[in-house]
């Protein structure tokens, strides 16, 4: 106890919360709502496992300055430290990177991590990492898990100042995938990777196995000047029983003429379901399923475009481009899926704000 009293005295910690420095999340959202993805004003509006979920803190980041050699992250989480398929430091982990503002690349930090139970103080460790005032850190929260509270602490000689990402956001409506699952770490996600190679904010509005395309979600992107809508729910949306092609079909163009009335030029990306149609999958009736929506969305897609709806995009499970090592369960991907999947999005959207700037 003694040394780790002596340990806190060495370091000065930061609260990027009440310095309101918490980014990746709608701009709707204050600091009395916590580390939360959705506010509060909507918990009534939303079904409870979407609530639940929009506490997780999946894409949220910190972006700072400081010529420190050490830094630690300490937080508390309150669920569970890890599920089944994925580890401890993706559901419940921090993940440190920093942009090397002369070389114009990102670096990666390992940190020495302490998990106890979900009601101990985690602890992460990022040790002689060199001084400089030329990176600007970038620290991702856990995917899947409610933060309660979070301290960056450095030795006290150094200052530490947060940044601000000014870009416009693109803004992912998904599922589970989306949200993280199954990432080994936080920047792992397709979502974190894809903010990192176009440098621009990502604003994740993934919320597992309940990513369905409902009205308020819709609404809370509505409220949001993005760059690009991206709408990836077609994991969730199977055709059932109780959900025929018909019905998917009319949420999927609700979703896009909804958005499209008050964003009349604003980008809209659809997704295929990202395991679709992969050879080798011996689980015939799963990839039937996948496939069924799948052709949903494609087939929703090219009407729209008929119609002449503008500046609408589809990313097809083939530009993905999945086999059988990229998943830990058919549908959730790992690493290697997660890699495939910012792939194909940084492809489409480099293309997209491109053409945007050009004009």
């Amino acid at each position: 106890m003694s040394v780790n009293a002596t340990q806190a005295q060495e370091r000065r910690f930061y609260d990027p919360l009440k310095e309101q420095a918490i980014q990746g999340r709608l701009s709707v959202l204050k600091q009395e709502d916590g580390y939360h993805r959705l506010p509060s004003a909507v918990k009534s509006e939303v079904r409870p496992p979407v609530w639940s979920l929009g506490t997780n803190a999946a894409g949220l980041f910190v972006d700072f300055m400081t010529e420190a050699d050490t830094i630690q992250v300490r937080y508390k989480v309150k669920g569970a430290l890890n599920m089944p398929h994925m580890p401890t430091i993706g559901v419940s982990g921090v993940d440190l990177y920093a942009f090397h503002k002369d070389r114009s690349s990102w670096e990666w930090a390992f940190g020495q991590y302490k998990f106890g139970d979900k009601n101990d103080t985690i602890v992460y460790n990022y040790n002689n990492i060199g001084s400089s005032k030329n990176k600007v850190y970038r620290l991702y929260l856990p995917l899947y898990n409610t933060v309660e509270f979070l301290e960056i602490g450095v030795n006290p000689k150094y200052s530490l100042t947060f940044k601000e990402d000014k870009t416009k956001p693109i803004v992912v409506y998904g599922t589970s995938i989306a949200q993280g699952a199954c990432a080994t770490r936080p920047g792992l996600a397709w979502t974190n990777i894809v903010g990192r190679n176009l440098k621009r904010k990502v604003i994740n509005l993934a919320f597992s196995g309940n990513g369905r395309l409902e009205q308020p979600i819709l609404n809370l992107m509505n409220g949001e000047d993005a760059a690009v809508y991206v709408l990836d729910c077609i994991p969730n949306l199977a055709l059932t029983p109780s959900r025929s092609a018909k019905q998917l079909d009319s949420l999927i163009r609700n979703a896009v003429t909804f958005l499209r009335r008050q964003h009349p030029s604003t980008p809209i990306v659809l997704l295929q379901h990202s395991s679709a149609f992969t050879d080798g999958f011996l689980n015939k009736h799963t990839m039937a399923e996948y496939g069924a929506s799948s052709e949903v969305a494609i087939n929703t897609y090219n009407d729209l475009i008929s119609r002449g709806t503008k500046n609408l995009y589809l990313i097809k499970a083939k530009d993905i481009g999945f086999d059988i090592e990229s998943t830990v369960d058919y549908a959730h991907p790992n690493d290697i899926g997660m890699m495939k999947l910012a792939e194909a999005y940084t492809k489409l959207l480099q293309k997209i704000l491109s053409q945007q700037q050009s004009k």
